[in-house]
């Protein structure tokens, strides 16, 4: 009976200890688990460009040659240079909008083209030396959520890229993903008169 009354006394002295050292543990755990907390806090800013544009670029033997070229990855996965021309007296519109994205009096060798987001087809007029051309992409669209603070982007798939008039020749999807990386996408042959 003595011995069991000491032991008693002995694990309530131990019981105690071990309570007590319990103490700064919980407390550094609570302390280390509010600052995760607060280190997951949202983020407030978006750090990530939200311009989706499709980049296009121009060619053929009627233009001024120019310097520039890119390295571009196809779709196929294999890697090409394409060669482009400046384009004087090149205006481009959106079809049924009234701003002018590239205005006759620049010289451009390649142009950021806004696919619409709420269709999936988006028409441009193009006019060059009097004459128009109606370029008509047929593609996809893909909402995607990014974060909190960026919201929604919508990344596009070409499908087709036609035209209507009379300069140009031909186009040339060269990557179909329309993301915010800036891949040049499309190519556009004018006529050689």
């Amino acid at each position: 009976m003595k011995f069991a009354r000491c032991f008693d006394r002995w694990v309530s002295r131990v019981g105690r200890c071990a309570h007590a050292a319990m103490r700064p543990v919980r407390l550094g755990s609570w302390l280390v688990a509010s600052l995760l907390l607060i280190g997951c806090e949202t983020d407030t800013e978006c750090r990530q460009s939200s311009a989706i544009y499709m980049n296009v670029v121009f060619s053929g033997d009627s233009l001024r040659p120019s310097t520039d070229s890119v390295r571009l990855s196809l779709d196929s996965g294999a890697m090409d240079t394409v060669r482009f021309s400046t384009v004087s007296g090149l205006e481009i519109r959106g079809l049924g909008r009234d701003s002018v994205l590239y205005p006759d009096s620049v010289s451009i060798s390649a142009a950021k083209l806004p696919l619409r987001p709420d269709t999936t087809l988006s028409q441009f007029v193009l006019r060059y030396q009097g004459k128009s051309d109606t370029l008509i992409i047929s593609h996809q669209n893909d909402m995607q959520f990014i974060s909190l603070a960026c919201g929604c982007f919508v990344y596009h798939t070409l499908d087709n890229a036609a035209f209507a008039g009379s300069f140009v020749d031909s186009t040339d999807i060269l990557n179909a993903a329309v993301t915010t990386a800036s891949d040049t996408h499309l190519r556009i042959y004018f006529h050689t008169w």
